[in-house]
């Protein structure tokens, strides 16, 4: 590739790099086309841009931003994973894909200035949905509160009961 196309190229993925809120890289050799497109069109439908670049121009466009964490993981065959919206959805496409089909083999994750290792990134990918979380951890909030009230209103409707039923009793 010629050098004028190869600084296009870092000057893009630097720039996507930027905007990135997690990276991860992925050993994707031994996969087949249909495979590799597989798991294109998953990621693409959960906004996951998945590239495939050199790993010396990949390490130019990451020391641009900053990123040297994953200087030591660009060896072999290599692919970038990335989101602009979630942190873990690239994990969890990466680690799910891999379960039925071997491949890709997930090398290493950065989330901000943490850097994650592969068995790291397969537990970042078990996690539950952000939304999901939200949930729960509303849960635990409001679970003590609705439990008070329960008690609140039982108080309160233990003297409507007894009125209820002594006029009942005076009634007969």
């Amino acid at each position: 590739m010629p050098t004028a196309e190869k600084e296009q190229l870092i000057q893009e993925t630097t720039e996507r790099l930027q905007g990135a809120k997690s990276l991860y890289l992925a050993d994707f050799s031994g996969m087949t086309v249909e495979k590799v497109t597989e798991l294109r069109a998953k990621c693409r439908a959960a906004g996951v841009h998945y590239k495939v670049i050199k790993n010396t121009l990949l390490k130019r466009a990451a020391n641009a931003v900053g990123v040297t964490q994953l200087d030591a993981y660009l060896e072999g065959p290599t692919v970038l994973a990335y989101s602009t919206e979630s942190e873990v959805e690239p994990a969890r496409i990466l680690v799910e894909f891999a379960k039925t089909n071997e491949k890709p083999l997930v090398k290493a994750g950065l989330i901000g200035d943490k850097l994650y290792d592969a068995d790291e990134v397969k537990q970042l990918a078990s996690l539950p949905p952000r939304d999901v979380l939200l949930a729960q951890v509303l849960g635990t909030i409001t679970a003590p509160l609705s439990q008070f009230l329960g008690a609140v209103d039982a108080l309160l409707a233990s003297p409507a009961r007894l009125a209820g039923a002594l006029e009942e009793k005076q009634g007969k």
